[in-house]
């Protein structure tokens, strides 16, 4: 399902918005994040600050951004 991450400040996460809903991301959610008209299958991992992994690659996300993913 189509769904947008966005990170959450207050409580020190990531969360997505999905059909209204909003849920709570953990270390080791694998989910396909967007990348133009791209489907990346990735891992989110915690270190001193949020990454995910793609192919074995490291990709730190950034929190005042929104990230459009498929879970």
């Amino acid at each position: 399902m189509n769904a947008y991450m966005i990170y959450n400040h207050d409580r020190a996460c990531w969360m997505a918005e999905l059909d209204g809903r909003t849920l709570s991301l953990h270390c080791g959610e694998c989910f396909e994040l967007v990348i133009g008209k791209n489907k990346m299958p990735c891992r989110l991992e915690l270190d001193s600050q949020w990454y995910v992994i793609i192919h074995e690659e490291q990709f730190n996300l950034r929190t005042n951004d929104i990230y459009r993913v498929i879970i």
